[in-house]
């Protein structure tokens, strides 16, 4: 997260700044911290004979906060880390960029209010309050990527070597 668009933001544009974004994921992390109640641990889980029953205990808050949080977020950095690095080297067009983040939409949602659900069963207060900031600024990160792909496509793509997509730059 926030890998190349933070970045970005910060070099090409004066859509943000760094000391505004610092305040703005700080104040999210102590408003969440605040709002977080104790965790609850020590509890039996239902077994899962399938993964589809595993995915339905995770969507229903039935399950560790570690099952719900790491698997999804590794697999959408590295989506997000892998789409960045093909745009860099030019061999994917800014609709194919849009489209996977289209794709992630529907995951996404599932994801966050997964965690969310989830994220009273673990031992440690803080661990509760950083998986669900971490959620909230996935969710800031994707606002920023629409925010690069909309108003400074030039900034991120090198819009002079796409010649099919040449119109999404304008």
């Amino acid at each position: 997260m926030f890998i190349n668009s933070l970045p970005t933001l910060f070099t090409f544009t004066d859509f943000i700044s760094p000391i505004e974004t610092v305040l703005i994921l700080v104040a999210l992390l102590l408003l969440v911290h605040v709002s977080t109640r104790e965790a609850l641990y020590d509890r039996a889980w239902p077994a899962a004979a399938t993964p589809y029953q595993a995915l339905l205990n995770i969507w229903l808050g039935q399950a560790p906060l570690w099952k719900a949080f790491w698997p999804f977020f590794i697999f959408v950095n590295g989506v997000f880390l892998y789409i960045d690095y093909r745009i860099m080297n030019v061999t994917f067009t800014i609709a194919s960029w849009k489209t996977v983040h289209g794709m992630l939409f529907i995951p996404v949602i599932w994801w966050i209010v997964s965690v969310w659900r989830c994220a009273k069963y673990t031992r440690y207060r803080f661990a509760n309050t950083l998986a669900k900031t971490m959620t909230l600024y996935f969710l800031f990160d994707c606002f920023f990527r629409f925010v690069i792909s909309a108003y400074y496509p030039n900034s991120f793509f090198d819009c002079r070597l796409l010649v099919m997509e040449y119109g999404d730059c304008f």
